[in-house]
């Protein structure tokens, strides 16, 4: 009886592997044959403001990779696709895959822009939160910080200020500068009161930098990133305390460069 269940148990076996390899090659089979039913493409703006469209990206991949209606499933590179849309420079996050009804899903996760740079040559362009360079579409305006002044630093698409590991190696220190711009932005970014308070960055030909608010008439001097926690608790505090007292208009320069210190110029 023993042996009788044994061999019961592997005929089963056997049969369902059996069965597995006949529905993965009918499956496979089908695949080959199969067309592609239509693109779909799925995006997460990050929280951010549009810096790009589905419209855009269905015209950029039909573009490239023509009608995939057209095409059969086993035509469709997958790795191939994907990799074109990682390179896109507004775009952090991309994944493809095919649906079980046939359809080419693109999903992608936008790049969440702090801070746009103007430079000395009038280029513009946007670093996001992770440090990378994207090229400013006038069609897509974004609200962030602008910083201006002398910024002397090259627009190279797609890629990272974080690339070099020490920024100084740059002959022209331009990384240096996009470096001290990127962490003060983001900074302020994270900083609820200062996010709605700060308009522009400018930077001074010493490298120090100023901030331009939307309140009041006066100008702030940052000075460097030494200390910028401490900077902002300190000018958030004189806000506070000092300006609401005294009026916003008081004062021409707020000096935060002095350690631990808040001094202003009429």
């Amino acid at each position: 009886m023993k042996l009788f269940l044994k061999i019961l148990l592997i005929v089963l076996w056997v049969s369902l592997a059996a069965g597995a390899i006949v529905l993965m090659s009918f499956a496979n089979q089908n695949h080959e044959t199969k067309a592609c039913s239509g693109l779909d493409v799925k995006m997460d703006y990050a929280g951010s403001e549009p810096m790009f469209t589905i419209f855009d990206i269905k015209q950029q991949l039909i573009g490239s990779f023509g009608k995939f209606e057209q095409k059969k499933l086993a035509e469709l590179d997958i790795q191939k696709i994907q990799s074109y849309m990682r390179k896109n420079p507004y775009v952090n996050k991309a994944d493809v895959h095919i649906t079980v009804e046939g359809k080419l899903v693109v999903e992608l996760t936008q790049c969440k822009p702090i801070v746009r740079i103007v430079t000395q040559n009038e280029q513009n362009f946007y670093l996001d939160d992770k440090g990378k360079i994207i090229p400013a579409n006038p069609d897509y305006p974004v609200r962030v910080f602008v910083a201006s002044g002398n910024i002397l630093a090259s627009m190279r698409p797609g890629k990272s200020i974080f690339e070099k590991q020490k920024p100084l190696s740059s002959p022209d220190k331009s990384m240096q500068v996009l470096f001290n711009i990127h962490s003060l932005a983001l900074k302020l970014k994270n900083d609820s009161v200062m996010n709605a308070l700060v308009e522009q960055i400018y930077l001074k030909p010493n490298g120090s930098m100023q901030l331009v608010t939307k309140a009041g008439s006066h100008l702030v001097e940052f000075g460097d990133t030494t200390d910028a926690p401490e900077k902002i608790e300190n000018l958030k505090a004189f806000y506070k305390y000092g300006l609401t007292k005294t009026g916003w208009k008081k004062y021409r320069i707020i000096n935060l460069t002095y350690k631990n210190q808040v001094v202003c110029t009429k």
